[in-house]
Parts: C-alpha cells; sequence; structure tokens
C-alpha cells in the first residue's frame, strides 16, 4: 500500500522544487502539496496522511501551531518540520509537537531515506491505540532525583556543561529528549550523536535551561507505580555494563557511547507505558511479581506487544541513530537485529540478562537468558565469562553527586 505524504509550505516555488526532487517516489508514495497550516488541516480532515512535513515560518497559521494540531487531531501522523528556521524561541515552540526537524536546503535523498524510516516505524507498533499515545508524546517524565539535580545545577552560577552532562547521562527521559533535539537538526549538529554527554555539550547551558523552563523536562509525578526505582537502577546499570562489554571487545569509541546510551534506554518503553497506561502497567508489574507470567508475557496480553517494541517506535519516530533504536528493539531478542558481528544490540542484550542475574531477578519474574546460539554463530560464547567478570568486578552504578 502507497504511503500518504503531505508537504505545507507557502512558497509556491519551494512546494514546486520538492515536487519535482521526488517525482521518482511517485510509485511508492501519494503526495499532496498545499500552501498553509488552514489547507493542511482542510485536506487531512477529509482522509489521513502517513507523514506531515511542513516550513516552519508561514503568514497565519505557522509550523509549530500546524503541528500541535496535527498532534492533537491526527496523532498517528509523523510530523516533520523542513525550515531554514533558526531562530531559538520558535525552534523551542516547536520541539514538543515535531517528531523530527530538517533543515533546508535538505537533500532529496536524505528527505527521501527519513520519511521511508518514519513510515517502516508504523509497521513496528501493532497496537492502533499505543501508536497514537505514543505520537502524541512531547516528552517523557524524569525521575525525581536527577530532575531535582538538574534543577538545583541549573540555579547555580558556575555550573558547566559537563556537570549538567553527568545528570542527564544518568536519567533516561532528559538523556532522550538532548539526543531528539542533536540529532533532529535543531542545531544543524552535521554528524549522528550517540552520547549524552556530547548532546548537552552541544546544546549549551543556556538551551537546557530553555527545556526545563518550557516543561521539556518534566518531573515524574508520586506517587507513581511500584518498580520505578528498579527501572532507574537497573537502566544505569545496564548503561555502564553495555559500555564495559563494547570496550572488552576493542568496539571502538563510537560502538562504546551508542552501547552506553542503548543501555540506558532499552527499557524506555517501561517508562512510556508507565506514563500513558498507568493503571494497566500497575497491574503487568503486580501479575509478575504474583508469578503469574513474565512481564513481557503480560505486556504482550494486555497491550498486543513489549516495552522494547514500545521504546523503539518512540525512539525511532525521534531520529535516534538506528544503532541505538535496533538495540532498543531487540535487547530480549537479539538474532531479530540479523547481527553479523559483535554490535550495540549485544552489548545491551548481554548486559541486561547478567544485571538482572545480579538482581533478585525472582522479585519480577523477568526469566533473564542469554542467547547461546547467537553467541556462538557469532563466536562470542567463551567472552560471555570474560564479561561476566569484568561485571561482577565492576561495582554499583553511579550515583548523582
Amino acid at each position: 500500500m502507497s504511503k500518504r505524504i503531505l508537504f505545507v509550505d507557502d512558497e509556491p516555488m519551494v512546494l514546486s522544487g520538492l515536487r519535482r526532487s521526488l517525482r521518482g517516489m511517485r510509485n511508492e508514495w501519494e503526495m499532496e502539496f498545499v500552501t498553509s497550516g488552514l489547507q493542511a488541516l482542510e485536506v487531512m480532515g477529509q482522509k489521513p496522511f502517513d507523514v506531515v512535513v511542513t516550513d516552519m515560518r508561514m503568514p497565519g497559521m505557522d509550523g509549530a501551531e500546524l503541528l500541535e494540531q496535527v498532534k492533537n487531531r491526527f496523532p498517528q501522523s509523523v510530523r516533520f518540520v523542513l525550515s531554514g528556521q533558526s531562530d531559538r524561541e520558535a525552534i523551542l515552540r516547536s520541539v514538543g509537537p515535531t517528531h523530527q526537524y530538517l533543515s533546508k536546503p535538505c537533500e532529496a535523498d536524505q528527505l527521501q531515506q527519513k520519511i521511508r524510516h518514519a513510515c517502516a516505524l508504523r509497521e513496528l507498533l501493532d497496537n492502533p491505540h499505543l501508536k497514537e499515545v505514543v505520537s502524541r508524546l512531547q516528552t517523557l517524565p524524569s525521575l525525581p532525583a536527577p530532575y531535582a539535580a538538574l534543577s538545583q545545577a541549573l540555579e547555580s552560577s558556575d555550573v558547566s556543561p559537563a556537570r549538567l552532562a553527568k545528570i542527564v547521562s544518568q536519567d533516561m527521559a532528559m538523556t532522550l529528549k538532548v539526543l531528539q533535539m542533536v540529532n533532529s537538526a535543531f542545531f544543524g549538529v552535521p554528524c549522528e550523536v550517540s552520547s549524552p554527554q556530547q548532546a548537552v555539550s552541544l546544546l549549551g547551558i543556556e538551551n537546557v535551561k530553555s527545556l526545563l523552563s518550557v516543561g521539556i523536562f518534566a518531573r515524574l509525578p508520586e506517587p507513581s507505580v511500584d518498580g520505578l526505582s528498579f527501572l532507574w537502577t537497573h537502566s544505569l546499570q545496564t548503561s555502564a555494563f553495555a559500555r564495559l562489554i563494547a570496550r572488552v571487545q576493542n568496539a571502538g569509541p563510537a560502538m562504546e557511547e551508542q552501547a552506553f546510551t542503548a543501555g540506558l534506554l532499552h527499557d524506555v518503553g517501561q517508562l512510556v507505558l508507565i506514563s500513558v497506561c498507568h493503571d494497566q502497567y500497575q497491574q503487568v508489574l503486580d501479575g509478575a511479581r504474583k508469578r503469574e507470567r513474565s512481564i513481557l508475557e503480560l505486556e504482550q496480553e494486555v497491550f498486543g506487544c513489549t516495552h522494547a517494541e514500545v521504546g523503539a517506535y518512540l525512539l525511532g519516530l525521534w531520529g535516534l541513530p538506528a544503532p541505538i533504536v535496533e538495540a532498543v528493539a531487540w535487547h530480549h531478542m537479539p538474532s531479530r537485529a540479523g547481527s553479523s558481528a559483535f554490535s550495540p544490540v549485544i552489548a545491551v542484550h548481554a548486559a541486561d540478562v547478567l544485571d538482572h542475574l545480579r538482581r533478585d531477578y525472582r522479585v519480577r519474574n523477568e526469566k533473564p537468558h542469554l542467547d547461546e546460539d547467537l553467541l556462538n554463530r557469532l563466536g562470542l560464547h567463551e567472552q560471555v565469562k570474560v564479561w561476566s567478570s569484568i561485571c561482577r568486578d565492576a561495582g554499583p552504578e553511579g550515583k548523582i553527586q
């Protein structure tokens, strides 16, 4: 089935250029081109679109306002900004409703790749209700401790980017948001960024302050569901273990950072489900605690998918690097990723299992196990003893100081 793509720009010449450059996609995409936000909403009200790509600066209704209305009225559409707009205030207004931001001029190949990827993501999460809910998300709540630490640090007159980066890298929600921004061309970064430390450095202190002041960083309300403490400490430890495993494998600095970030975010789907399906997810945790079935089995029964798929869907929508999205999607089933060599998904899979084994995993009925067939096939089975040893000696996860 062909995908439906809507392009919105008040300059007819820009739309003509897009129409010409994307002519080769007519067999795959059904495309429409309109010159205002009002026109866009009118045609979307008549028939659904998979992807909306809009300019930012337009008379009447600008791109941020348009995408805010699309988010509320047509949440399953993937939302892109394609603009030369560089005003910081306008960009920050668009952070919430925009999934990804592309800067003009944008090569046709890059635009095609981004839209293709967005369309492919829609097939990953086979649950229309969750797809709609996740697509509406503007942010995720942070746990109280890192949120309080960030707020306090930003009140200091001499806070350093390194200090902010340390705090952000200990919270999956903050990490995800800063990586969304730097990888969606909000600030014109010329390469993919996998490290929250690098992301904070590129954003700078003032932009991090702005994210807090406009509510893009939000605090998880209390009381919430049980298990958040476990989720936080397990994510921190998995990220540390994944980086150690990548280092032992001499994977190089880039893959070490991908493994670290994917480890931190590997269970972000649980945070999504806690945020948007609070009562249902509490039932999942209660069922696992009573040993009815594993968390994965109960998630599949209640939601029709697992937290791994939910997390990967959100990360993909927000434009995070493919190795991180892949590791989050397949950390329980790494063979599904089709790896032919050591990769971040294998590092996160092993780190996740090793941390579960060192905890009382029976409380959550996780049933952790390594994919030994895959590790044997890749010649990595003997390395498990090495990984286990270095992780055992690594000590507890880092704490905010």
